[in-house]
């Protein structure tokens, strides 16, 4: 948090006077506007950030006068423990200013701007205050949005929606690909979120511009393969055995070359092994687990909240998962949890190490456009796993094996069958692959 003043560069008035401006800096949110008086230059002091105590200005006002609002704005603002728990919006920041001013027209700031002379920023705050709202958006979410505001900042400032025409609209995407290097798949998703807050200006009456209704731009978008474990090498995972501290395992790198390896952090490679396959086991997030508690058990039965989308979900616990509980049952870990928790971070960086250990080394090719040039790179598969595949693992080995995608949907909970398809085409390319395999083994017969 940081509150600093400074005096206007432009004149107030005909005395030479100039007005004391505030800067409000919370959580990557600024605010500027001034505390309602003047003064002369030669009478600021700007170490200080206050005015010398002799001063008095054109209008009366005594330097106690500036100096205690100064003093007031800056206790406010030390003093507003909601600020420092959450990220406020410029328009927050001003009506805060305003209560300590006594500016009437600080209280209607964002729709004096909002309605007379539209400024794409201003309104992108009250787009995120109310669909956060309207939404319940995560944490996650915000970040994403806030990602978002900063590429829409970069556009220029003042912005105005009349700079989305088709030349605007294409100036963005053209910025996301060529100087934010961004993936095709990537610059769609920002485009997507641009359109919805255009949309939602226009539905306002903020945004008069519709070139957006119209403008179709092409984006190369390749499917990326779902990177998951089958059944052999999760069975394989779930009885590794870890090799001691200091251990050295022999690998073979992607080219063919033997390279060494010493095992480290046993004790954490085990416990996220354990963690993985539970996962992998019961379908749940990463976010999910880290938060289970030994109340959400009840009769082989998880009941969870999730953390992502706040649905309320009924695992039954296979014997594997129950398994893996069991194992834990007689530690005690903080706010009761089931299982010891381990950072997302750290745990993908360990599920990287045990899948190289368990020897998954099948190539793996990815293909993208990025910039309008394709890309193609190729990795080990321990290379592209991470927590979330776990999820994945159930939900394509649950495919595979006959199970609906409508009971499996109350498992996981996805909504639609779009977030679906993805599983179900790696499933059905497993079972060709499976009945390939029965017809060659027929031919023998």
């Amino acid at each position: 948090m940081a509150v600093k003043f400074y005096l206007d560069k432009r004149p107030a008035n005909k005395k030479g006077e100039v007005a004391v401006r505030v800067s409000i800096y919370i959580k990557a949110v600024r605010a500027i506007s001034t505390i309602g008086y003047t003064v002369s230059p030669e009478a600021w002091m700007q170490d200080e950030q206050k005015v010398d105590s002799t001063y008095k200005n054109s209008k009366g006002v005594t330097a106690k006068v500036i100096n205690t609002r100064i003093k007031s704005i800056r206790a406010h603002f030390d003093a507003k423990e909601i600020l420092a728990t959450k990220k406020p919006t410029t328009l927050e920041l001003l009506k805060e200013l305003a209560e300590i001013t006594g500016s009437t027209r600080g209280h209607n700031l964002g729709e004096e701007r909002i309605g007379k002379d539209p400024l794409v920023m201003v309104c992108f705050e009250e787009f995120v205050r109310e669909e956060s709202r309207r939404g319940q958006w995560t944490d996650g979410t915000l970040q994403c949005w806030n990602a978002f505001r900063q590429h829409l900042k970069a556009q220029g400032k003042d912005l105005k929606f009349n700079y989305f025409n088709d030349k605007g609209l294409q100036h963005f995407i053209d910025y996301l690909r060529k100087e934010r290097k961004m993936q095709d798949k990537t610059v769609q998703k920002h485009y997507s979120n641009m359109k919805w807050f255009l949309n939602w200006a226009y539905l306002k009456g903020y945004c008069k511009e519709e070139s957006f209704k119209r403008f179709r731009p092409k984006f190369k978008v390749l499917e990326k393969p779902v990177i998951f474990l089958d059944t052999e090498e999760l069975s394989k995972l779930y009885h590794f055995d870890i090799p001691k501290n200091g251990t050295k395992v022999i690998l073979r790198s992607l080219d063919g070359k033997e390279y060494e390896k010493i095992v480290t952090n046993a004790a954490a490679l085990e416990k996220t092994r354990d963690l993985f396959c539970f996962c992998a086991f019961t379908s749940l997030r990463y976010s999910d687990m880290a938060k289970l508690r030994r109340t959400d058990i009840s009769n082989d039965k998880l009941i969870v909240t999730t953390k992502k989308t706040n649905d309320r979900l009924i695992i039954d616990l296979n014997d594997k998962a129950q398994a893996i509980l069991n194992k834990y049952k007689d530690e005690v870990y903080p706010n009761n949890l089931a299982l010891p928790v381990i950072s997302n971070q750290k745990m993908n960086d360990y599920i990287k190490d045990l899948c190289e250990l368990c020897g998954f080394t099948e190539p793996i090719r990815r293909t993208c456009y990025r910039a309008g040039v394709r890309e193609e790179d190729e990795q080990m598969k321990w290379e592209l796993i991470g927590t979330h595949a776990a999820r994945r693992t159930f939900i394509c080995y649950a495919l595979s094996i006959g199970i609906p995608p409508e009971t499996i949907m109350k498992w996981t909970g996805h909504s639609d069958y779009k977030a679906m398809k993805p599983y179900i085409d790696v499933a059905e390319k497993t079972k060709r692959e499976a009945m390939h395999k029965i017809n060659a083994e027929l031919k023998e017969l």
